[in-house]
Protein backbone atom coordinates (compact mmCIF):
# COMPACT_ATOMS: atom_id res chain seq x y z
CA UNK A 1 0.00 0.00 0.00
CA UNK A 2 2.87 2.31 0.72
CA UNK A 3 4.52 1.79 -2.71
CA UNK A 4 1.86 3.85 -4.36
CA UNK A 5 2.85 6.93 -2.37
CA UNK A 6 1.83 8.62 0.86
CA UNK A 7 -1.81 9.25 0.64
CA UNK A 8 -3.58 11.51 3.06
CA UNK A 9 -5.54 8.68 4.60
CA UNK A 10 -2.30 6.72 5.17
CA UNK A 11 -0.78 9.57 7.12
CA UNK A 12 -3.92 9.86 9.23
CA UNK A 13 -3.93 6.13 9.94
CA UNK A 14 -0.27 6.22 10.95
CA UNK A 15 -0.93 9.16 13.25
CA UNK A 16 -3.83 7.28 14.86
CA UNK A 17 -1.67 4.20 15.30
CA UNK A 18 1.05 6.35 16.89
CA UNK A 19 -1.48 7.86 19.30
CA UNK A 20 -2.83 4.41 20.20
CA UNK A 21 0.71 3.14 20.82
CA UNK A 22 1.39 6.13 23.07
CA UNK A 23 -1.81 5.45 24.99
CA UNK A 24 -0.87 1.79 25.35
CA UNK A 25 2.59 2.76 26.64
CA UNK A 26 0.95 5.06 29.22
CA UNK A 27 -1.50 2.33 30.26
CA UNK A 28 1.33 -0.16 30.63
CA UNK A 29 3.29 2.32 32.78
CA UNK A 30 0.18 2.83 34.93
CA UNK A 31 -0.33 -0.92 35.27
CA UNK A 32 3.31 -1.35 36.28
CA UNK A 33 2.86 1.33 38.95
CA UNK A 34 -0.30 -0.38 40.21
CA UNK A 35 1.51 -3.72 40.33
CA UNK A 36 4.43 -2.19 42.24
CA UNK A 37 2.02 -0.63 44.76
CA UNK A 38 0.15 -3.92 45.09
CA UNK A 39 3.43 -5.75 45.76
CA UNK A 40 4.28 -3.26 48.52
CA UNK A 41 0.80 -3.69 50.01
CA UNK A 42 1.18 -7.46 49.93
CA UNK A 43 4.57 -7.24 51.63
CA UNK A 44 3.14 -4.89 54.25
CA UNK A 45 0.26 -7.30 54.82
CA UNK A 46 2.72 -10.16 55.30
CA UNK A 47 4.71 -8.05 57.78
CA UNK A 48 1.55 -7.15 59.70
CA UNK A 49 0.49 -10.79 59.70
CA UNK A 50 3.86 -11.76 61.19
CA UNK A 51 3.57 -9.02 63.84
CA UNK A 52 0.07 -10.17 64.75
CA UNK A 53 1.31 -13.74 64.99
CA UNK A 54 4.12 -12.68 67.33
CA UNK A 55 1.70 -10.60 69.43
CA UNK A 56 -0.67 -13.55 69.62
CA UNK A 57 2.13 -15.78 70.87
CA UNK A 58 3.08 -13.17 73.48
CA UNK A 59 -0.53 -12.86 74.64
CA UNK A 60 -0.82 -16.63 74.97
CA UNK A 61 2.41 -16.65 76.97
CA UNK A 62 1.15 -13.82 79.18
CA UNK A 63 -2.16 -15.60 79.73
CA UNK A 64 -0.46 -18.82 80.77
CA UNK A 65 2.13 -17.04 82.92
CA UNK A 66 0.09 -14.44 84.78
CA UNK A 67 1.91 -12.98 87.81
CA UNK A 68 0.56 -14.05 91.17
CA UNK A 69 0.23 -10.39 92.17
CA UNK A 70 -2.92 -9.34 90.39
CA UNK A 71 -6.26 -8.00 91.67
CA UNK A 72 -8.63 -10.85 92.37
CA UNK A 73 -12.01 -11.66 93.85
CA UNK A 74 -13.27 -10.85 97.32
CA UNK A 75 -11.50 -12.56 100.17
CA UNK A 76 -13.30 -14.37 102.98
CA UNK A 77 -14.26 -12.26 105.96
CA UNK A 78 -11.39 -11.50 108.29
CA UNK A 79 -11.28 -13.05 111.72
CA UNK A 80 -11.29 -10.76 114.72
CA UNK A 81 -7.92 -11.70 116.13
CA UNK A 82 -6.36 -14.09 113.64
CA UNK A 83 -6.07 -14.44 109.89
CA UNK A 84 -5.74 -17.80 108.11
CA UNK A 85 -2.54 -18.10 106.15
CA UNK A 86 -4.43 -18.52 102.88
CA UNK A 87 -6.55 -15.37 103.31
CA UNK A 88 -6.55 -12.99 100.36
CA UNK A 89 -7.92 -9.49 100.14
CA UNK A 90 -9.71 -7.53 97.46
CA UNK A 91 -7.37 -5.30 95.52
CA UNK A 92 -7.84 -2.20 93.40
CA UNK A 93 -9.08 -3.45 90.01
CA UNK A 94 -8.96 -0.15 88.14
CA UNK A 95 -6.18 0.47 85.63
CA UNK A 96 -4.14 3.62 85.26
CA UNK A 97 -5.65 5.05 88.44
CA UNK A 98 -3.49 6.66 91.15
CA UNK A 99 -2.84 4.27 94.05
CA UNK A 100 -5.40 3.62 96.75
CA UNK A 101 -8.36 5.54 95.32
CA UNK A 102 -10.50 2.44 95.69
CA UNK A 103 -10.72 0.48 98.90
CA UNK A 104 -12.75 -2.00 100.83
CA UNK A 105 -16.06 -0.72 102.20
CA UNK A 106 -16.95 -1.37 105.81
CA UNK A 107 -19.58 0.03 108.14
CA UNK A 108 -18.45 2.60 110.64
CA UNK A 109 -18.91 1.28 114.16
CA UNK A 110 -22.12 2.43 115.80
CA UNK A 111 -22.99 4.96 113.07
CA UNK A 112 -24.62 2.86 110.37
CA UNK A 113 -22.46 4.68 107.80
CA UNK A 114 -20.03 3.18 105.34
CA UNK A 115 -16.40 4.07 104.93
CA UNK A 116 -13.78 3.10 102.40
CA UNK A 117 -10.71 1.36 103.73
CA UNK A 118 -7.98 2.02 101.13
CA UNK A 119 -5.60 -0.70 100.08
CA UNK A 120 -1.94 -0.53 99.23
CA UNK A 121 -1.40 -0.98 95.51
CA UNK A 122 1.11 -3.45 94.14
CA UNK A 123 4.44 -2.20 92.89
CA UNK A 124 5.14 -2.59 89.20
CA UNK A 125 8.37 -4.09 87.91
CA UNK A 126 9.50 -0.70 86.60
CA UNK A 127 8.80 0.93 89.96
CA UNK A 128 10.68 -1.79 91.80
CA UNK A 129 13.69 -1.46 89.52
CA UNK A 130 13.64 2.32 89.98
CA UNK A 131 14.34 1.93 93.70
CA UNK A 132 18.05 2.48 94.34
CA UNK A 133 20.01 -0.71 94.86
CA UNK A 134 21.26 0.42 98.26
CA UNK A 135 17.63 0.58 99.46
CA UNK A 136 16.24 -2.66 98.07
CA UNK A 137 19.44 -4.65 98.59
CA UNK A 138 18.79 -8.31 97.75
CA UNK A 139 15.03 -8.04 97.89
CA UNK A 140 13.12 -9.66 95.06
CA UNK A 141 10.12 -8.14 93.33
CA UNK A 142 7.76 -10.82 94.68
CA UNK A 143 8.86 -10.14 98.24
CA UNK A 144 7.68 -6.53 98.02
CA UNK A 145 4.26 -7.46 96.70
CA UNK A 146 3.97 -10.27 99.26
CA UNK A 147 4.48 -7.59 101.90
CA UNK A 148 1.72 -5.54 100.25
CA UNK A 149 -0.59 -8.54 100.61
CA UNK A 150 0.23 -8.93 104.29
CA UNK A 151 -0.15 -5.23 105.09
CA UNK A 152 -3.51 -5.17 103.33
CA UNK A 153 -4.59 -8.16 105.41
CA UNK A 154 -3.66 -6.33 108.59
CA UNK A 155 -5.51 -3.19 107.45
CA UNK A 156 -8.62 -5.12 106.51
CA UNK A 157 -8.71 -7.10 109.73
CA UNK A 158 -8.06 -4.08 111.95
CA UNK A 159 -10.77 -1.89 110.47
CA UNK A 160 -13.22 -4.76 110.06
CA UNK A 161 -12.87 -5.40 113.78
CA UNK A 162 -13.19 -1.73 114.65
CA UNK A 163 -16.37 -1.43 112.57
CA UNK A 164 -18.21 -4.22 114.37
CA UNK A 165 -21.07 -3.32 116.73
CA UNK A 166 -20.12 -3.25 120.41
CA UNK A 167 -22.64 -5.98 121.20
CA UNK A 168 -20.80 -8.41 118.91
CA UNK A 169 -17.31 -7.78 120.27
CA UNK A 170 -15.68 -9.95 122.92
CA UNK A 171 -13.75 -8.47 125.82
CA UNK A 172 -10.45 -9.55 124.25
CA UNK A 173 -11.33 -7.85 120.97
CA UNK A 174 -12.61 -4.78 122.80
CA UNK A 175 -9.24 -4.37 124.50
CA UNK A 176 -7.58 -4.57 121.08
CA UNK A 177 -9.96 -1.92 119.73
CA UNK A 178 -9.26 0.30 122.73
CA UNK A 179 -5.54 -0.01 122.11
CA UNK A 180 -6.02 0.85 118.43
CA UNK A 181 -8.06 3.93 119.29
CA UNK A 182 -5.42 5.11 121.75
CA UNK A 183 -2.94 5.10 118.88
CA UNK A 184 -5.00 7.66 116.99
CA UNK A 185 -3.81 11.26 117.14
CA UNK A 186 -4.87 14.45 115.35
CA UNK A 187 -2.34 13.71 112.60
CA UNK A 188 -4.03 10.38 111.85
CA UNK A 189 -7.53 11.82 111.38
CA UNK A 190 -8.92 10.32 108.17
CA UNK A 191 -5.81 8.14 107.81
CA UNK A 192 -5.73 4.35 107.85
CA UNK A 193 -2.68 2.81 109.45
CA UNK A 194 -1.26 -0.23 111.20
CA UNK A 195 1.50 -0.62 113.74
CA UNK A 196 3.94 -3.42 114.45
CA UNK A 197 1.50 -5.23 116.77
CA UNK A 198 -1.22 -5.14 114.11
CA UNK A 199 1.14 -6.63 111.55
CA UNK A 200 2.18 -9.40 113.95
CA UNK A 201 -1.41 -10.06 115.01
CA UNK A 202 -3.17 -10.07 111.64
CA UNK A 203 -0.57 -10.87 108.98
CA UNK A 204 2.25 -13.20 108.18
CA UNK A 205 4.80 -10.47 107.51
CA UNK A 206 7.89 -10.97 109.61
CA UNK A 207 9.38 -7.74 110.85
CA UNK A 208 12.96 -8.94 110.49
CA UNK A 209 15.62 -7.26 108.39
CA UNK A 210 14.00 -8.32 105.11
CA UNK A 211 10.55 -7.29 106.33
CA UNK A 212 11.79 -3.86 107.38
CA UNK A 213 13.51 -3.50 104.01
CA UNK A 214 10.26 -4.18 102.14
CA UNK A 215 8.55 -1.50 104.22
CA UNK A 216 11.35 0.92 103.34
CA UNK A 217 10.87 0.11 99.65
CA UNK A 218 7.12 0.75 99.95
CA UNK A 219 7.85 4.07 101.62
CA UNK A 220 10.24 4.96 98.80
CA UNK A 221 7.53 4.10 96.27
CA UNK A 222 5.09 6.29 98.23
CA UNK A 223 2.71 3.45 98.98
CA UNK A 224 2.91 4.06 102.73
CA UNK A 225 4.33 6.69 105.08
CA UNK A 226 5.40 6.69 108.69
CA UNK A 227 3.67 8.64 111.45
CA UNK A 228 5.78 8.54 114.61
CA UNK A 229 5.11 9.19 118.26
CA UNK A 230 4.49 9.50 120.99
CA UNK A 231 7.55 7.63 122.14
CA UNK A 232 8.76 4.82 119.91
CA UNK A 233 5.36 4.13 118.32
CA UNK A 234 5.55 4.00 114.51
CA UNK A 235 2.41 3.92 112.38
CA UNK A 236 2.49 2.71 108.77
CA UNK A 237 -0.19 4.75 107.00
CA UNK A 238 -1.65 4.15 103.57
CA UNK A 239 -0.90 6.99 101.21
CA UNK A 240 -4.01 8.08 99.33
CA UNK A 241 -4.32 10.39 96.33
CA UNK A 242 -7.68 12.05 95.95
Amino acid sequence: ELRGGWGGDTVIELQQLSMELQTMRQDIANYRQILATAKKDIQMAHDLQEQIKQMSLRLVHMKTNLPIHLPHADAPACGATAVPSNLTTKKNTSKDVPPNIQGKVSAKAGSGKERHVPVIDYATVDEFESVPKYIRGRLQYDQVNNAVDELNKALECKYSLMSRPRSKISEVDWRIITTCKRQEIPETKGVYFVVDDDIKRWSGLKLDTAGRSTITVLRTLKRIREIRGPGSLVRFAVLTYM
